[in-house]
């Protein structure tokens, strides 16, 4: 079985030193909503990733979703602007690349199942795997570290539903570190096959429709893959084929890496500098950190071999 990246060493701190992260915004907490609609898929409740999203989202307007498909959403090529009840059509599906929208996979996973992101994670994979340092929360507490969206202002902290699609996501580094590991493995876990291997086959493979240009991001279920013929991508174009990745507003990361058998998890917490604020570049800075990693791997396998 692989293992979290044992290149790091890793110390015990005493529980009341651990800190929990908000895996905000783009990428981190989506990775959670795939999942719960892959366990879906996988008990019958959703019929396929190929399946209209109209047939689960009934107060919109049925022509314009027209054939979207879940498959569409998880890859962010749906081409539609949601806007309260209303939904409008920016682009033909599968034709170019938006932002993420789990919140509507995560109604479609509620109006499918009649269960929560957070109430099928919890049961399916938190549960099982002894996970206790993540959670959606819906008031502060001490562990919690804060955002920072300026120097100069109060750093905040995001509190919002409990159901397991918002943007209050936190988790401990090495909670982040498991759930990429749990991927890496394919659903194994100390012995046990917590979930289905195809599933998470399925989910780290490249889901994007064929119809999107070849320069634009190939996704899996929300998980950034690698593909060397992409522009602009997160990823470091050190990392290896079969690569795949989140990244969080706030600059928090997971990287999964099957050529090595590893994960690497970077937290951070500072808003000052996504999407390129105040002249830092974040897609350099992020790709930058996958080859610095990537570089340590060669090191450590190379010497592991002599």
């Amino acid at each position: 079985m692989s293992g979290i990246l044992d290149i790091i060493i890793s110390i015990r701190v005493p529980e009341r030193w651990m800190c929990f992260l908000n895996l905000m915004f783009i990428h981190q907490r989506v990775t959670y909503v795939g999942l719960a609609a892959a366990i879906a898929i996988h008990d019958g409740a959703i019929k396929s990733l190929d399946e209209p999203i109209r047939n689960y989202l009934m107060t919109y307007d049925s022509s314009i979703l027209n054939n979207t498909t879940i498959r569409h959403l998880v890859t962010r090529t749906m081409g539609l602007q949601f806007q309260g009840d209303g939904v409008l059509r920016r682009f033909e599906a599968g034709t170019s690349f938006e932002g993420k929208r789990p919140e509507i996979l995560a109604a479609i996973i509620k109006n499918a199942t009649g269960k929560t992101v957070a109430e099928l994670i919890n049961k399916r994979v938190f549960e099982p795997l002894g996970i206790t340092e993540t959670e959606w929360r819906t008031a502060g507490k001490e562990s919690l570290v804060c955002d920072i969206n300026d120097p100069n202002s109060y750093p905040t902290l995001r509190l919002e539903s409990d159901e397991g699609s918002d943007r209050n996501l936190y988790v401990s580094a090495r909670d982040l570190a498991l759930w990429g590991n749990f991927h890496l493995n394919k659903g194994y876990f100390q012995g046990q096959q917590i979930l289905p291997k195809e599933l998470f086959d399925n989910l780290t493979s490249v889901l994007t429709p064929s119809s999107l240009p070849s320069h634009l991001p190939r996704l899996g279920s929300f998980w950034w893959k690698q593909d060397k013929n992409v522009k602009n991508s997160e990823m470091g174009s050190d990392l290896p084929e079969g690569s795949y990745q989140i990244l969080g507003a706030s600059g928090c990361s997971c990287t999964v890496i099957p050529k090595h058998k590893a994960v690497v998890v970077r937290m951070t917490n500072s808003l000052w500098t996504f999407g390129g604020k105040n002249g830092f570049d974040y897609i350099s800075d992020i790709q930058r950190f996958g080859n610095l990693a990537c570089s340590a791997l060669n090191q450590y396998s190379n010497v592991a071999q002599w």
